[in-house]
């Protein structure tokens, strides 16, 4: 048995006697009451064999009246425990049910359910035809067909859609015309709908791939990169594995990045796929997500379409497991667990025998070097790429756009056409910086600079949120001279408005996209008539399937470059190539701007002749050269306090324990950190060739020094296959 308690001191498996007359009711997987202390907490049944010393086992209280997790589900929340040094009773939340976390009550006949229902589920009355509907009027004969199209409906709906009243309905319920009952219903947000599309013809290689995928299928299921450039169709293929994953009695799940889950992806899925689609994002309310998960638990939904979490569906029978756009790096979670759901959408293809098909124009060389491929070439509308044009912003002015770029927007603005700008840091400048003796403004609580805002004018710490009203003169010298230097977003816009007046922009970026359905409405206000700009960071660059732009760019493009990351080239190269693929989708003459100030850089020279296949073969010759994944592992650890000493002892006291205990891992730190919200920061990274190996001596140091942490107040946190080194 685990239980759901948040506490160190009991992550463990507790035992507990099964009473006679629940036997049958408790097995892996069950949702259980379970006696501790004075309180009854909810547990999950990892295990169920022989008791050995039963008259010292407490007895369960009872089953909690919700479906076992599924199995399957059971087995990946173990292994991403074991992978992920996370501990157990936080990798089950992954799949239980939403709300299981919550507290339990006893119900007036004995039986144990959680205090609120799962996914928001409430009882309600609700009409239905009953046992005796002859009636004798027009109106009640209108009252009988509108419950013959919708089945079952509140009293309210009813009297509203059928223009009656509470009275008429009371009698028709007691004439037997009518039945009444308390039901449980969910929310619902249904994917949108509308008439059905019909399939498009495939090209020739949309074709080839279809085949190949059901090949694949028919033998038993596997993994497979499916590498398309932009516009290629790939999310057509998609679609025809999802439709023929359904045909044979199977099911789906599509995982796309979170800002690519707009109404016009959805809109697509729903109109080609239908009824039985459910939709899982973090936007979602509890009650959402919960309904959302009992329509899938229950079968009467087959396909989900959502971002990371919703490979953790509670689906039977998966036949294909889709990842779109493979190298976003936000499908690996940022906090504990932290897990990948690329690797879980493998795991769970693997287990069902099902198809995994993992999606991109840029993907990640370990996904290159790892699968097989199937390539689309050439764009649906048979058009050509658009040509890149690189300018060297060591030759222009100090303002962030550059002449090349000027002229395009200026054109595309007489023309009435749209531009999408990328610039991968939000605010209006990203230091505040005395001419006078260097100062810079910095956070109090991290060390790192303010980034100055506008509307209203403030600086602000993108770290822990630290504010403060931009200073007049400098605070070590006391100078006047204060600059502001370097470009955000919101510096792009004020520029835009001087280089193109009057041009619609729209801004889009973690500040402005905040809130449910913003990036919704920027899009949507972006795709309005007209000629527009859209400016943001990264997030505009995702996917998105834009109308009548023929101008894209992306500014500082090789900034990625300037960081200590054996993935910065990567990321760069990507990043670029996603920035190009934004222009020009319908087939119409686009012009394309990179402005870099390493305009020779081996990721951006590459991106900008779109040449992808040498790029990954070349990255993958140089991490093969420095042991580097997909040829080693690593493993990350961040030791981190509020007092600096004590914090550096203990990590120094860690990579001693490391060492000694493994001296064939490789052990980099512990180095420092910039200072985060207050606290301290020393991290380590281990690297060897699996990352097993990583784990376990992370692991047994960690454990060995669990009661200086604890002395120290240190939290350690543990990265296995960090994205970031």
């Amino acid at each position: 048995m685990h239980l759901l308690v948040r506490a160190r001191s009991i992550d463990r498996a507790f035992d507990y006697l099964v009473p006679e007359a629940l036997r049958d009711e408790v097995g892996p997987g069950s949702l259980v009451a379970c006696p501790l202390g004075p309180r009854r907490v909810m547990g999950v049944v990892v295990g169920v064999g022989a008791p050995t010393h039963e008259g010292r086992l407490v007895a369960l209280s009872g089953v909690v009246a919700i479906p076992p997790v599924r199995p399957e589900l059971m087995r990946l929340a173990g292994w991403i425990a074991r992978h992920d040094l996370a501990p157990l009773e936080a990798c089950l939340r992954l799949v239980l049910p939403p709300g299981a976390d919550g507290a339990i009550r006893k119900r007036g006949d004995g039986t144990w359910q959680m205090a609120a229902l799962p996914g928001g589920e409430r009882r309600q009355r609700m009409l239905r035809i009953g046992p005796t509907p002859e009636v004798a009027t027009s109106r009640q004969r209108a009252i009988i067909q509108v419950l013959a199209e919708h089945g079952a409906l509140p009293p309210a709906r009813l009297r509203e859609l059928a223009g009656t009243t509470a009275a008429t309905l009371n009698r028709m319920v007691a004439a037997g015309a009518l039945s009444l009952s308390e039901e449980r219903v969910g929310v619902s947000i249904p994917v949108p709908a509308g008439m059905a599309d019909e399939a498009p013809d495939l090209t020739v290689e949309q074709g080839a791939a279809v085949a190949r995928i059901g090949e694949i299928s028919a033998a038993g299921g596997g993994s497979v990169l499916l590498h398309g450039v932009t516009g290629s169709g790939k999310t057509e293929v998609y679609l025809r594995a999802i439709t023929e994953a359904r045909s044979q009695g199977r099911s789906a799940i599509m995982l796309v990045p979170e800002i690519s889950l707009t109404p016009q992806t959805l809109a697509r899925v729903g109109r080609r796929l239908g009824a039985g689609v459910e939709v899982w994002h973090s936007a979602m309310s509890p009650a959402e997500r919960g309904a959302a998960y009992q329509r899938l638990r229950r079968g009467q939904s087959d396909v989900v379409i959502g971002a990371r979490s919703a490979i953790f569906a509670p689906l039977a029978d998966l036949g294909v497991v889709i990842v779109d756009e493979e190298h976003d790096g936000s499908y690996k979670q940022d906090a504990s667990p932290r897990y990948d759901a690329r690797q879980i959408a493998f795991l769970r293809a693997r287990d069902a025998g099902a198809v995994a098909i993992f999606g991109s124009a840029t993907p990640r060389p370990e996904t290159w070097r790892a699968l097989e491929r199937i390539t689309l070439t050439t764009r649906v509308d048979g058009s050509l790429p658009p040509r890149v044009q690189v300018v060297d912003m060591r030759t222009q002015g100090g303002g962030p756009i550059s002449a090349p770029l000027a002229r395009a927007l200026r054109d595309a603005k007489d023309r009435g056409e749209k531009a999408v700008l990328l610039l991968n840091r939000r605010g209006f400048a990203l230091m505040a910086l005395c001419r006078e003796c260097g100062w810079i403004a910095t956070c109090p609580n991290c060390d790192t600079s303010l980034v100055h805002h506008l509307d209203p004018a403030r600086l602000v710490c993108h770290h822990c949120g630290f504010e403060m009203p931009p200073p007049r003169v400098c605070q070590s010298c006391g100078a006047a001279d204060l600059m502001r230097g370097g470009h955000g977003t919101e510096g792009l816009e004020r520029a835009l408005e001087r280089v193109v007046p009057g041009m619609r922009r729209v801004r889009m970026d973690a500040g402005s996209a905040a809130g449910r359905g913003a990036v919704d409405r920027l899009l949507e206000e972006f795709a309005a008539p007209g000629a527009a700009v859209l400016l943001g960071t990264q997030m505009v660059a995702k996917g998105h399937d834009l109308p009548d732009v023929t101008v894209a760019a992306v500014l500082d493009a090789d900034a990625g470059l300037r960081y200590p990351d054996f993935r910065a080239e990567e990321r760069t190269f990507s990043l670029i190539v996603q920035a190009t693929g934004r222009a020009g989708r319908r087939g119409e003459p686009a012009t394309v701007v990179v402005q870099a100030f390493e305009p020779d850089a081996r990721a951006v020279r590459l991106a900008a002749d779109l040449a992808v296949e040498p790029f990954l073969d070349e990255e993958l010759e140089r991490r093969q050269a420095m042991g580097m994944p997909p040829f080693g592992a690593l493993v990350r650890i961040v030791v981190e306090g509020g007092t600096r000493e004590p914090i550096e002892r203990a990590a120094e006291a860690l990579a001693e324990t490391i060492r000694q205990a493994n001296p064939e891992l490789r052990l980099l730190g512990p180095a420092p950190l910039h200072r985060l919200r207050g606290r301290h920061r020393r991290a380590l990274l281990i690297r060897a060739d699996r990352s097993s190996a990583a784990a376990a001596a992370a692991a047994h140091a960690i454990k060995h020094h669990r009661g200086t942490f604890d002395r120290v107040e240190a939290r350690v946190t543990v990265d296995v296959d960090p994205q970031a080194t």
